[in-house]
């Protein structure tokens, strides 16, 4: 007897600006999917960015592409909110009418099997606490699995959420501006978290420049959400996103020599084959914080040289450093 045909019950969060290629590729990626509902955020051009109004213009008119049973919702922004509440500002909205779903933003281009992936574990683990995410993308395909299970646990990534679906329960515990963060680096408590002493530097130094808004954005913030509460993301053994915008017009993906910039993807068997044991692989987030998040030799050279700068020294050379680290694709 033949599978039935696969057909999607769970809602997508389209959130797209400016990249109209990436926009488009994404958007035929869920077309194809064909969910009941999606939600489509789009933000306004920026000040001074006169050439973004007609990108903008041509990516909204991809809701017009909607040729399937679905209830088309848009959240379409007349005044830019930037990359940090636009993101948050749409995600929002989302989980304000729905109690969970799958979020992909312009850049992140996924498998056709994804979608069935993240519902699957959308039930599987609706009522589950200790998760706090299901990631689609998982760029250690070199690592060789010691079983066949479908995916794994992970408390230890920084980032990087290119695809990933979740619950309205977990929204609810999310705090973008990370208020006891001055709690939580006075106490200690992350030192005893971390896996390595790099990580243990690394993670204070991201959750610091978070919460201060040296870095700009939604995603470490929620990775710190994840961390307080002792939860735990899901991560495929075979890679399912690919992030496309690699390039001068990303956030954070400013190089196409970032080590990150691959593709890889797979599809997932069905059904899932789900871990027999509910623990962390250690070994594995140890093995990918070394190669896509410990910073390179060169970023602790330049950290040191910040260190030993007056105060106003630093501040005017951190914006050119930084723009200079991000197009060699180092981090």
């Amino acid at each position: 007897m033949s599978e039935q045909p696969y057909t999607m019950r769970t809602a997508v969060l389209f959130i797209a600006f400016r990249r109209v290629e990436e926009s488009t590729a994404v958007f035929q990626a869920i077309r194809e999917a064909r969910p009941p509902r999606l939600y489509f955020a789009v933000d306004a051009p920026r000040p001074g960015k006169p050439e973004e109004a007609a990108q903008v213009a041509r990516i909204r008119e991809l809701a017009g592409l909607v040729d399937w049973p679905c209830e088309l919702k848009t959240l379409f922004n007349e005044v830019n909110k930037g990359v940090k509440y636009g993101p948050w500002n749409a995600m929002k909205w989302f989980f304000d009418q729905e109690e969970e779903g799958i979020i992909l933003e312009d850049d992140c281009l996924p498998h056709p099997t994804w979608f069935r992936f993240a519902e699957d574990l959308l039930e599987h683990h609706r009522h589950d606490q200790r998760i706090w995410a299901i990631i689609g993308n998982n760029l250690m395909d070199e690592w060789m699995p010691a079983n066949d299970d479908s995916y794994y646990y992970t408390a230890h990534g920084y980032g990087a959420y290119w695809g990933w679906a979740s619950w309205r329960r977990t929204w609810e515990r999310y705090d973008l501006d990370m208020k006891d963060w001055p709690e939580l680096r006075k106490s200690g408590l992350l030192d005893d978290h971390c896996l390595s002493n790099n990580e243990r530097i690394e993670a204070n130094a991201i959750f610091e420049s978070s919460w201060s808004g040296h870095i700009v954005g939604w995603d470490f913030q929620f990775d710190y959400s994840r961390t307080i509460n002792g939860a735990m993301n899901i991560i495929p053994n075979v890679n399912l996103i690919r992030n496309i915008g690699f390039g001068n017009d990303g956030t954070n993906t400013l190089s196409g020599l970032d080590p990150r910039n691959k593709d890889g993807r797979q599809a997932m068997g069905f059904p899932l084959k789900h871990p027999k044991f509910f623990l962390v692989d250690r070994d594995r987030d140890l093995a990918y914080f070394s190669k896509y998040i410990e910073p390179s030799r060169l970023r602790k050279f330049k950290d040191l040289i910040k260190s030993l700068l007056p105060a106003e020294v630093d501040k005017a050379v951190t914006p050119f450093l930084g723009k200079l680290q991000r197009k060699l694709g180092l981090h």
